[in-house]
Parts: C-alpha cells; structure tokens; sequence
C-alpha cells in the first residue's frame, strides 16, 4: 500500500527527476514502512535494488542512498525490519532493535520477503532481476538474507559483520561483495576467516575487500557527528566510500546485462 504524495528529489548531481516515497507491508499482522525510490521515466520495467538500513533504521541517509541507486536507473527500497518505520533515537535502542532482529533470523526472513513482494508490484519492478545492498546491521541482513536462499542476482554488504545469523550454504546462489575497513572493530578476523571458508566451500563467486586504515561506517557523512554523539568507533573515509560506491555500480552494472544477454 502507498502511501503519501510522490516527492520530487532536485538535488541529484545528474538531474535525473525520481520519485520518492514510503510504503507500507504487512507481516505477521504488523505494518511496516519502507520507502521506494524510482527513476520517473517511460522505461519499464527497471531492475531492482533492495537496500537494507544500518542499526538506526530507515534514517535521511538511507534514503538518500536508496535516491542515488534510483539516479542509476533502477528501482529501489529500503526495507523496513523494525516496524511503523521506527528510527532508533540513541546507540542502546539501536542495539536493542537490531539485536531482536539478528536473534530471530526466520522472522527476518519473512519481513524481507514481505517488502520484497511489495517492492515486486510495482509495475515498474522487474521482480526477475533483483539484487540487494545493506549497510552496517543491514550488511549482515543482506548477506543472510541470500544464503537464505532468497534469489538475489548479487549482493553487496558496506562496512558490515560477517558473522552471520544465516551463515553462507549451498542456498546461496547471488554473486557476493563485501567491503569493509581494515580497522573496524566489529569484524574480528576470526569472523573473517570462518565467512570466507565458508564461502571457499560453495561454488559461488565472491570477493571480500579490506580498505587499509579505514575503520566502521566509511559510507555515511554523517559517521563522525554520530560517533561523537554516541561515543562510538564512526568514521566516514570519502576514499573507500567512493571506491565501494564504484564497486557496486561494476556488481550492479554486470549482473544486470548478463540477464540482458541470456
């Protein structure tokens, strides 16, 4: 269900007029609200980009994000996995919500599958060639979310956990990208080398990259006002930003045109 007017974004770089907007699914009787970006042109129909939120929930940046996947040319949503569209005000309410999710990865399963039939009827949607990014709480929700078996054509986790609430198995069938910082203290590296044995194992395409020096929430500006606010280990690098930023529009670009192709 939509809902709200369509909100013209004028501030894109290219100029590419989108449509932004929330809208609503239900799972297991409760509303969540997630919000839909969309290039508004006469080209239909467009692949999709599911794009799931850091640990704060679906905040101005998430969608900004979601608008600068739109200025691409695809259709993009947010997924919503708290509920009402609900944003965490401090650190430990973030914690608290993302922790419930983590713990009850079939739920988040059936939440993220919700959205993605809603993002599937819009008729602009081609529900055959979908792929998935995620950031922070969202990276590790994204990654989960393909080796649930959910058929994703690629996906790409930012500054995200690989210790996983659905680790990598033979379910998993999307190309695989995650970029994180060398130095971001939520990815031990025995995480790292349990996830990438795992994923050694699968007959699965995947790259794991490491920016040196770079430590949690390299993508978002507002990583430093954050990390002062709440006194955590944020800082935003413009240049592993801008590396992983090309990086997913290569997954993006590629997987997409193979469909193309066949």
């Amino acid at each position: 269900m939509i809902k709200n007017q369509y909100l013209q974004n004028k501030n894109m770089k290219n100029k590419t007029q989108l449509q932004g907007l929330d809208i609503s699914y239900e799972y297991q009787d409760k509303e969540y609200v997630g919000y839909l970006s969309l290039p508004n042109d006469k080209v239909a129909p467009k692949p999709g980009v599911m794009l799931c939120p850091e640990f704060w929930g679906i905040t101005g940046y998430i969608k900004w994000r979601a608008d600068e996947y739109a200025a691409l040319g695809y259709a993009a949503m947010v997924v919503d996995f708290y509920g009402a569209g609900e944003v965490a005000t401090t650190a430990e309410h973030a914690t608290e919500l993302s922790t419930a999710v983590k713990n009850d990865p079939e739920t988040a399963k059936g939440i993220f599958l919700a959205a993605l039939d809603a993002f599937h009827r819009e008729s602009i949607v081609d529900a055959s060639r979908t792929a998935a990014v995620g950031y922070c709480f969202g990276g590790a929700m994204t990654l989960s979310m393909a080796n649930a078996g959910i058929p994703l054509k690629a996906v790409m986790a930012f500054h995200s956990q690989v210790a996983l609430p659905i680790m990598p198995n033979d379910k998993l069938t999307a190309r695989v990208v995650v970029a994180n910082g060398a130095d971001d203290p939520f990815v031990s590296d025995e995480s790292v080398e349990t996830w990438t044995n795992a994923m050694d194992e699968l007959d699965v395409y995947y790259e794991y990259i490491t920016y040196p020096g770079v430590t949690h929430a390299y993508t978002n500006k507002n990583a430093d006002a954050k990390a002062k606010e709440f006194d955590l280990p944020l800082d935003y690098n413009e240049e592993a930003d801008k590396d992983s930023w090309n990086r997913v529009q290569d997954l993006l670009a590629e997987v997409f045109s193979a469909d193309e192709e066949e």
